[in-house]
């Protein structure tokens, strides 16, 4: 059966609300006592088995280019995971899920400055929206801008996201994507284990497993094997906008798990701050040359 583009839609909008649901389980794991480090090396270690047993005849086909493209992206990829995962520690689920996905702005400007792409005035726009929403969802402007360390470390992990996207998007189009997905995985995972093992061996002692080992599995199995195979299969068959303005939804999402579980109170700066991060990234998404002119040939009779 033929994937239609509303079929596609359709599994963007579930990958994106598995991540979504991931900002609350990886707190969960965190609480229960599993380092930002180990919790990395669990997630990476499982998308790696899992990505071989399905794509080995690929992989063990890897070029020496496409290991250098997946190691450079794997890095990039595994510095947004760390900080992500470390800001979670310190702040809530709903400003790490809505500032983590603050990416999406970053990326015009981080492709202007590496691949001098041209940046279009929607992307000021959408970047002074996004930051005003950052201020009203990270409380700067009743704290005397003073910034929560988890939402810094979230917005790290934004930026190395950006660099993860633009240099996958710009620099590694011939690549092939189970072998970049495998690399991802494995940096991802042997990182990972050397941030656990710089913490010491003492910390899993201090892991309580019962309480963890779903959630380090949930993480793992769901939001990244499922999720980035769902997203890769999915995107193929749909447009680049619109798989980009679902894939936002991640955000949103991960707030409402977040309130619905408990770990965020519903707060007026939360809805606002969140309503316009997620405004700048639409804005950033549509395509309003495109727009202009279906309007236009709709009015005067052009098909």
């Amino acid at each position: 059966m033929k994937m239609t583009r509303s079929m596609a839609n359709i599994l963007l909008l579930l990958a994106s609300i598995l991540w979504g649901s991931g900002f609350i389980v990886t707190k969960v794991a965190l609480d229960a006592n599993a380092s930002a480090g180990f919790t990395n090396f669990s997630r990476g270690i499982l998308f790696a088995v899992l990505v071989l047993m399905f794509f080995h005849k690929r992989i063990f086909k890897m070029t020496s280019k496409e290991f250098t493209v997946g190691l450079i992206a794997g890095l990039l990829n595994f510095g947004g995971f760390m900080t992500q995962t470390i800001g979670i520690q310190y702040t809530t689920p709903s400003n790490n899920a809505f500032i983590s996905s603050t990416y999406v702005v970053m990326i015009p400007f981080i492709a202007w400055i590496i691949y001098r792409k041209k940046i279009q005035m929607k992307s000021f726009i959408s970047i002074l929206i996004c930051l005003l929403g950052m201020a009203l969802l990270t409380g700067i402007f009743n704290t005397a801008f003073t910034i929560n360390r988890g939402d810094l470390y979230s917005l790290i992990c934004a930026a190395f996201y950006a660099g993860s996207i633009v240099y996958l998007s710009y620099g590694a189009k011939a690549a092939d994507v189970s072998v970049v997905a495998f690399m991802l995985a494995i940096v991802q995972a042997i990182g990972g284990l050397i941030f656990s093992l710089w913490g010491g061996i003492g910390q899993l002692t201090a892991v309580n497993w019962s309480a963890a080992l779903i959630p380090l599995l949930y993480i793992g199995i769901i939001c990244s094997f499922v999720g980035q195979t769902v997203q890769v299969l999915a995107q193929k068959h749909t447009s680049a906008t619109s798989a980009g303005l679902i894939m936002m939804l991640e955000g949103v999402f991960g707030s409402a798990f977040s309130i619905a579980f408990g770990f965020d109170r519903f707060t007026v700066n939360l809805f606002w701050g969140g309503a316009l991060i997620t405004l700048s990234l639409i804005l950033l998404e549509i395509d309003f040359q495109q727009l202009l002119t279906k309007t236009h040939s709709h009015s005067t009779g052009i098909h």
